[in-house]
């Protein structure tokens, strides 16, 4: 399978190591393989997510936490099988990731505790929204400029307001 950029195993032509090279993952797939799993992930994780959020509007918190929560982290491992468990989990922990990543946990933890426990629907909806926004400042950090962008736009919309 060939990519429509030129990546080599020692890095592309714009200087970019190819992040699918150095970590073949749990499960030594092919490249192919491999963006299947992504793929799947990724689908998996948005149909558990919008089930969650049809969930929510008929009463069912605890449903909704599990479904959401873990659409969420289905795809977000997802990504794991692009450039490897062990090298995404470095990654994570990078001084630039590390605080986003430890909120999008604890924003994990706090809704399925509210869910289960307390059983505040609002809360349990609040929580899950900081939960996309702390995954998406995260997610963020991977694209060149991505949080320059989402700061750019919070800007705009504030000021429109």
């Amino acid at each position: 399978m060939s990519l429509p950029f030129n990546v080599q195993r020692s890095g592309s032509k714009f200087g970019l190591d190819d992040p699918m090279s150095e970590d073949p993952g749990l499960f030594n797939l092919s490249r192919s393989e491999r963006y299947m799993a992504f793929g799947a992930c990724f689908v998996v994780g948005l149909v558990l997510s919008v089930l969650g959020t049809v969930l929510i509007f008929s009463g069912h918190m605890a449903a909704f936490a599990v479904c959401y929560s873990l659409g969420n982290v289905i795809s977000l491992l997802g990504m794991g099988f692009l450039i490897g468990f062990k090298r995404q989990f470095k990654m994570a922990t990078q001084p630039v990731r590390l605080t986003a990543f430890l909120i999008y946990i604890g924003l994990l933890i706090a809704t399925f505790v509210t869910a289960f426990t307390l059983k505040i629907g609002v809360l349990c909806l609040i929580l899950a929204i900081c939960q996309f926004c702390a995954l998406a400042w995260y997610s963020a950090s991977y694209v060149p400029f991505g949080r320059k962008l989402i700061k750019n736009l919070c800007g705009a919309c504030a000021r429109a307001i």
